[in-house]
């Protein structure tokens, strides 16, 4: 049988690294699950989702990635009021299943296989997006940002690699992994450069109801001139804690979005239909995240003041999502260190070259996932002991 064998070199998770936790004793801080695997949705969402159900939701939904009228008025509404976005559902608006095909889709629209295009990603950034890229059959090139400037996007590291041959520009905001929400200046930047050379911007807001400290946060497609050259697509994962539902959507400009309602149907077809009365039932009365912020908030500040002052651990606050971007490089390397930790310690974490040739030297720490307070706080003191343990083995002590 014939097969295409380069699906082994992506840099997709490999669990395997996780083979020898025990299932009784282990604690996992690598996943994007809201508190799971504990009940975490409120009872609205719930009720809306059963009686869609009990009144015989189970059919197709409609056509080519609309949305059903109860979601698409609760779109409409959440981009207007949260986003500053006014739209037309329907020549604008694309429901589908799950924010990673409709991610996966917005890439594949700006490309054409086998032809050499290349698409420019942030590293550390979003595994997904570089493996995205490959198995469409063009380049992935990764711009490196870094540690100093709080992984800022610098325009010239964007302009030296862009060819004749670059279609798009991928961004995730808030990073994932980095955490780090991109400022107006910033991204007034990228929207200049994105005009000079004809680009198109996709953007990943998965993470966009989690960012701290009154950071501003921009949505792109706001800025002057780039809503005709953006596709702005959102989750109701990390943001609403509907992770089984498999639902996402996308803003785009009106005249590409034809082909991606015909790309979904020909991809996946429609998106479940009962779980989209869940999503609106939580868009309509969305405050139960205000608790779950408040969670996160102190988890991040658990997470930091636990690290901080650990020799060879670099620790920042970050401004966005739900994950620590902790820096290991004096103690090993990604793959190193987290093998100590599943060893030592049974905690999963995340390699930093999960997330691009830049995250060598990194682990991803993520503090949304697990649901009971004792479990993360156990968790935490894992992670502690085992860096700690990490740099006394390296001789490492800390700064006077």
């Amino acid at each position: 049988m014939r097969i295409d064998d380069s699906w082994r070199d992506l840099a997709a998770p490999d669990f395997s690294l996780y083979a020898g936790l025990d299932p009784e004793r282990r604690i996992m801080m690598m996943g994007a699950d809201p508190f799971a695997p504990d009940k975490c949705l409120p009872d609205h969402v719930i009720d809306a989702t059963k009686q869609a159900l009990d009144d015989g939701k189970t059919h197709y939904s409609l056509d080519n990635g609309y949305a059903e009228p109860r979601l698409k008025t609760a779109l409409v509404n959440k981009l207007r009021d949260f986003n500053g976005m006014e739209i037309d559902p329907e020549t604008e608006l694309m429901v589908g299943p799950s924010s990673a095909f409709t991610l996966f889709l917005s890439i594949r629209i700006c490309i054409r296989p086998g032809q050499g295009d290349e698409v420019l990603v942030t590293s550390p950034g979003f595994a997904e997006n570089i493996n995205d890229i490959h198995q469409m059959g063009a380049v992935c090139v990764q711009v490196p940002t870094y540690a100093e400037d709080g992984f800022a996007l610098r325009m010239d590291e964007f302009r030296s690699r862009i060819t004749e041959r670059t279609r798009a520009i991928v961004i995730t905001n808030p990073n994932n992994p980095t955490g780090t929400v991109y400022t107006r200046e910033n991204l007034l930047e990228l929207a200049a450069l994105a005009e000079e050379f004809d680009l198109g911007v996709i953007v990943d807001q998965d993470f966009e109801r989690q960012v701290y400290d009154g950071a501003d946060y921009v949505n792109f497609a706001t800025l002057p001139g780039m809503r005709e050259r953006t596709l702005t697509v959102f989750g109701t994962s990390k943001d609403l804690g509907l992770t089984g539902f498999r639902v996402g959507y996308l803003v785009a400009p009106a005249e590409i979005m034809p082909l991606l309602k015909i790309a979904t149907f020909n991809y996946v077809g429609p998106t479940n239909t009962f779980a989209q009365y869940g999503v609106a039932a939580a868009y309509e009365n969305p405050a139960y995240t205000d608790e779950w912020f408040v969670i996160y908030n102190q988890r991040r500040n658990a997470i930091f003041d636990a690290l901080h002052g650990i020799p060879g651990v670099g620790a920042s606050m970050p401004e966005g999502g739900f994950y620590h971007w902790v820096n290991i490089a004096e103690l090993g390397t990604s793959l190193e260190v987290v093998k100590h930790l599943v060893s030592t310690q049974q905690l999963g974490v995340s390699p930093g070259t999960w997330f691009g040739d830049a995250g060598e030297g990194y682990i991803r720490v993520m503090y949304g996932s697990n649901g009971r307070d004792e479990i993360f706080n156990e968790g935490v003191s894992r992670l502690a002991a085992g860096l700690r343990s990490l740099a006394e083995s390296k001789g490492l002590s800390a700064a006077a």
